[in-house]
Parts: structure tokens; C-alpha cells; sequence
């Protein structure tokens, strides 16, 4: 078995980098929850001597999709996506309603997201040589408009929250720039720009906030950092992560969950920190490009750390708690697809030699 993973991507976005724009003054780094721990906070220990989390097991709710693993398929509450042709369809289903979109010629299905109310549908040039098109759908009505918001670049990271997409653009002098677009108002804007030589992926967002990593054009590694857009729109880094080797980021209740690849030559692997009200956890190994927020919670995934464990989805919960919320069939020769979630609702495959499945399920 061959593993499909994001920890290529960071390479890839490196051709993404900002070719213009002004640089940005650096700011301090922000605490996202106030000073001191409340009552119910964990016992975390500072950055350097984080405390270990213990998981427990608190599997959801699963069921299959009917699908085989590794389908293109996004489940919601109410809607569900399915993309077939390579990428050159999607359907959006419910009961009674399909509405089927097409990439076009020359064109890719690259994103689907998915809130609660809405579904975003990008299709990307084949060639990158011309920006991406984008359908919004409103699921309360099913009726499909286009982006209203500055021309998306070609490619890149996307990020859906309720009604808000975040998404890569192109500023003065090619600048690589994040955009923002209020489905629900039909306008949009672009905002922070990289500076020169930099650029932006793994975008994140939540009610909570929206996080990315960013990096640089060093040789032959990039320096990477995690970050949290502060309230005026521009990425602040976040306290905890050894410099430069910072991959994932996401908010979190009360904090942040990031992860770090140790070891250039194996960016598949990483380790994954949380975060809440100052004190840091530990929270064990996990697969680059995994991290995902949905519901209340934050989902990373986990290989198998010995021939007879199975691979696992785990689950940092919003009391500051670690669970598996998943658990193969296999052990040892196993691993997970990267967990989608679409307006609460986390789609998940599995690939063993015991079988594989696609399974879905709602998350508290």
C-alpha cells in the first residue's frame, strides 16, 4: 500500500511564494485566551516541559458511506459531495435534490468545502495558468452563484468557517495575499500579503479564529512558522513551537494545537502540542497535513507506532482532554486518508490489511 498524504504540499507551495509586496513589520505573538487558568484548565507544563496527555478511548459514532475507501466524498448534516471523473464532477446530494457540477475544460475539482449552510466547489486550471472558478452553493435554497471576492490564485490552501472563505490571491506586484469572502453578504476583499520571498499554506479556520503556516525560501530547508490571524487580519506567531519546524496550526478552544517535523527527510512525520490558557500538552506522534478541526474539537491522525497497534484518529477535545475517536481494523500495515469535515460532520477511510472502509460521523 502506497500512503496519499499532504506532507508533499509545503514543497509544492513553495512555487506559491510572494514575488512582490511590501514587508510586514513583525509582530509580537498574541495569547488567544487570557492570563491565568480558570477552573476545569488543564494541568499543562510550560513549552519546554509540556506535560504528556494520556489518551482515552471515545470512539464517535461511525457509519459507512457506502463508498469505497478513499473516494472523494464529503459527508455533512444534511447535503453530501461526491466527486467522480478524476475530479472532473462533483455531486451535491440530499435527499430528493443532486445538483452536479463540472470542473470544464481543462480543469480540476480541487476543493470541496462544506459549513453547515453553505458548499464551496473549487475548480482548478490544469495548467495553473489561469485562476481558479468557484461555485458557492447555498444549501438553504440549493441555488449555485459564483465568488464574490478577488480572483483566487491557482491552487493553494482554502479554509471554510460558517459563512466565511479564506482563500489565496494575488496583490500588486504579485504578491501572495490572503483573501476573505463573506458568502452570505456576496462581497469580498483580499488583506494580509506575504512579503517578498515568502509565502502562506495549511490554512485553518473555525468560529474560534483561523491559523497557517508560513514560511521562507531557505535552502535546503524552509523555515517554517505557526500562526494565528490576529483581529486586523495578519498572522501572528504562536508561543510554543521549536523555530522553524512548524507545520500544522489550528485554534483550539482556549488556545492552539500545532505540530512540528523534527526530521526534514521524513515530513510525513511529526509531533503534535496543544495549547490552552498558557499551559502546553503533549499530545504524541502524527501525520503532517492531518490536522483538522470540526465541531467542537481538533482531529489530527496517527500511524501505527508498533506492529500491533492499529492507526488511530485522535481528538483534542474543547475540556482540554485526548481521546481516540477512531481505531483501524489493521494493525501495523495500516493508515488513515486525512479526516473532512463538512459543518460538524467528519468523513474519515481506512486502508489495512483487514479491510478498508469509509466511514462518517458527527461530532458533539
Amino acid at each position: 500500500m502506497r500512503r496519499t498524504t499532504t506532507a508533499l504540499a509545503l514543497l509544492l507551495a513553495l512555487t506559491a511564494c510572494s514575488s512582490g509586496g511590501e514587508t510586514e513589520t513583525e509582530q509580537p505573538g498574541q495569547e488567544p485566551s487570557p492570563t491565568g487558568s480558570p477552573s476545569g484548565a488543564p494541568s499543562g507544563g510550560a513549552s519546554e516541559d509540556p506535560t504528556v496527555a494520556e489518551p482515552t478511548d471515545a470512539f464517535l459514532d461511525w457509519t459507512d458511506t457506502g463508498n469505497e475507501a478513499g473516494t472523494p466524498y464529503l459527508a455533512g448534516p444534511e447535503w453530501s459531495a461526491r466527486s467522480t471523473g478524476s475530479g472532473s464532477r462533483v455531486d451535491l446530494t440530499r435527499p430528493g435534490t443532486d445538483i452536479g457540477i463540472a470542473a470544464g475544460s481543462g480543469r480540476t475539482i480541487s476543493e470541496v468545502l462544506m459549513s453547515t449552510d453553505w458548499v464551496v466547489v473549487v475548480r482548478q486550471d490544469e495548467a495553473e495558468t489561469r485562476s481558479s472558478l468557484v461555485d458557492v452553493v447555498d444549501l438553504a435554497t440549493g441555488e449555485k452563484g459564483t465568488l464574490a471576492g478577488p480572483a483566487p490564485a491557482s491552487g493553494g490552501s482554502w479554509a471554510l468557517t460558517g459563512s466565511d472563505l479564506y482563500y489565496p490571491t494575488y496583490g500588486d506586484r504579485r504578491a501572495y495575499c490572503l483573501a476573505t469572502s463573506a458568502l452570505a453578504d456576496s462581497n469580498g476583499e483580499d488583506g494580509w500579503c506575504a512579503p517578498r520571498n515568502t509565502g502562506f499554506s495549511g490554512l485553518t479556520a473555525t468560529d474560534l479564529g483561523v491559523g497557517m503556516m508560513t514560511f521562507d525560501d531557505s535552502r535546503p530547508v524552509a523555515c517554517r512558522t505557526a500562526n494565528l490571524l490576529d483581529d486586523s487580519g495578519v498572522p501572528q506567531p504562536i508561543d510554543g513551537p521549536t523555530e522553524c519546524l512548524a507545520w500544522d496550526v489550528a485554534p483550539a478552544y482556549d488556545g492552539y494545537v500545532w505540530s512540528e517535523v523534527p526530521r526534514p527527510k521524513r515530513q510525513e512525520e511529526a509531533h503534535f502540542h496543544a495549547s490552552a490558557y498558557g499551559a502546553f500538552v503533549d499530545l504524541g506522534p502524527g501525520t503532517t497535513g492531518s490536522l483538522t478541526p470540526c465541531g467542537d474539537s481538533v482531529f489530527f491522525v496517527r500511524d501505527p507506532q508498533s506492529p500491533d497497534e492499529p492507526a488511530r484518529l485522535m481528538r483534542w477535545t474543547a475540556d482540554h482532554t485526548l481521546e481516540v475517536a477512531y481505531e483501524s481494523a489493521s494493525t501495523g500495515n495500516a493508515f488513515l486518508g486525512e479526516p473532512a469535515c463538512g459543518g460538524g460532520v467528519l468523513t474519515l477511510s481506512s486502508f489495512g490489511e483487514q479491510g478498508d472502509e469509509q466511514v462518517w460521523a458527527p461530532v458533539a
